[in-house]
């Protein structure tokens, strides 16, 4: 009778202390997988990068970040190019 409650007592003994590192490994892990905390000075999330949307070029057709393309003012609207070869032929 004493030796199954030693055992009983030493089973869940066993089963705490597994279960406690189980749950400090998924603390360890769920901290990579999160998004980054708000800042302690601002009260903030860091900004998020920002992603341009891809224009196409009028002449040849390939699409282009505004921030690459040569642009060119027409008619109060602004057109994107690949390349000065490609805005030089929409003159044209």
């Amino acid at each position: 009778m004493f030796r199954a409650i030693a055992y009983l007592i030493a089973s869940i003994l066993v089963l705490t202390l597994v279960r406690a590192v189980v749950g400090a490994i998924g603390r360890l892990f769920s901290g990579l997988t999160s998004p980054p905390a708000a800042s302690p000075s601002t009260g903030k999330r860091p900004d998020a990068p920002v992603v341009e949307s891809l224009q196409k070029d009028p002449v040849c057709g390939a699409f282009v970040a505004p921030s690459a393309a040569v642009q060119k003012t027409s008619g109060g609207k602004i057109y994107y190019f690949c390349s000065a070869a490609c805005r030089d032929r929409f003159g044209a």
